[in-house]
């Protein structure tokens, strides 16, 4: 995979992403391969001093790992990274290396958010919990969460001491903040109280603006970027972050992207998400209203027409509207601070497609 070149700039993100998968794919089965072999366990554990049953880890993580990986997702993070790197100047080769390792943590919190939520499906199959065991999603998500970082504790890309402090650094504060982001969901969904909009907006920035701020100060530590440069692409990743999970609660409950998703709709009803859409719904609905919103969303309704009337409340407002005005500014003010920062590029102008693209897609 190369740096970006001027035919790409003028392709849809879509399209432009669909054509750098393959190459992602290739650097994944690299960190996890599809069946464990010796060598490259003990890479990163060590030599036993007995036996591996490499069929039985094959089992327990290699498996359910692709399994997932092999249903597809945008891939956009690792895109990100290298997009990140080149656009301070680096390699988008080099950054390529090391992309994978928020791809495959990113997967990692899905697995184990499915068990959490209790959800069914995940990209049109049923989730790792239901097909192997909740044991083993949840054992296989924390593996995830730290086998790609074996690549810079054993120095494989020959990193600098700098660099290499760097990312482990930022890896160990970012798991700390998606985890926290994800202590914050779970509370609220649980129901008793909801935040308010800036409560929910910091849950965001842990919980999924921290994968994207991941993926774009990986990019920039390993593009060589000055501070002020690797401070406004931490910062425009995780506000794209938050815009891309305030849009996903708008898709959720958006009735024509079902089979798009290929999922539950208005899931997060069930759950009884606290989003951004039914924050500003219970600030502005009658007392009535949002009594009975508040009641169906503690309840967790599998019923589809009790679901139905709390996005027939939902929409008596501008829950949805707002939300859209709320994520075009979020990330209109982020990438004015980053076009300060970054020369001419074809890799930033991918980064400004990213950032319209997190507001703009339909799935």
């Amino acid at each position: 995979m190369t740096k970006v070149t001027d035919k790409e700039t003028k392709m849809e993100i879509k399209d432009y992403l669909k054509t750098r998968i393959p190459f992602i794919e290739k650097e994944i089965e690299k960190y996890i391969p599809r069946k464990a072999n010796k060598k490259w366990i003990e890479s990163i554990l060590g030599p036993t001093i007995f036996e591996l049953d490499l069929v039985a880890y094959t089992k327990g993580v290699n498996e359910p790992i692709w399994d997932l990986l092999d249903r597809g997702g945008k891939r956009f993070r690792p895109v990100l990274t290298c997009l990140s790197a080149e656009a301070v100047g680096g390699s988008f080769e080099e950054a390529q290396k090391l992309a994978p390792i928020v791809e495959i943590i990113h997967n990692g919190t899905l697995m184990c958010d499915d068990v959490e939520d209790n959800s069914v499906a995940r990209r049109g199959k049923p989730c790792t919990h239901k097909i192997y065991g909740i044991d083993t999603a949840i054992n296989t998500g924390t593996i995830m969460y730290y086998w790609p970082m074996s690549k810079i504790v054993t120095n494989e890309f020959k990193l600098s001491e700098k660099k290499k402090a760097e990312i482990v650094d930022l890896y160990l504060t970012e798991m700390l903040r998606v985890s926290s982001g994800q202590a914050w969901d779970i509370a609220w969904h649980r129901g008793g109280y909801t935040p308010n909009e800036k409560h929910y907006l910091n849950m965001c920035l842990c919980k999924t603006g921290v994968l994207t701020r991941f993926a774009c100060e990986l990019g920039a530590i390993v593009g060589g970027a000055t501070k002020k440069q690797r401070t406004a692409l931490a910062e425009f990743g995780q506000i794209m972050g938050v815009a891309f999970q305030i849009q996903d609660d708008i898709l959720e409950l958006t009735e024509n992207t079902f089979k798009e998703k290929k999922g539950s709709i208005c899931g997060d009803i069930h759950e009884g998400k606290r989003t951004l859409i039914v924050i500003r719904t219970l600030q502005v609905a009658t007392e009535t209203d949002k009594k009975r919103l508040i009641e169906i969303l503690d309840s967790h309704t599998n019923d589809d027409k009790i679901i139905q009337e709390a996005l027939n409340i939902i929409n008596k407002y501008d829950g949805i509207e707002y939300s859209k005005t709320k994520a075009n500014k979020l990330v209109k003010n982020a990438w004015e601070k980053l076009d300060k920062q970054l020369p001419k590029s074809n890799a930033k102008i991918m980064l400004k497609k990213f950032a319209d693209y997190s507001i703009e897609r339909k799935i």
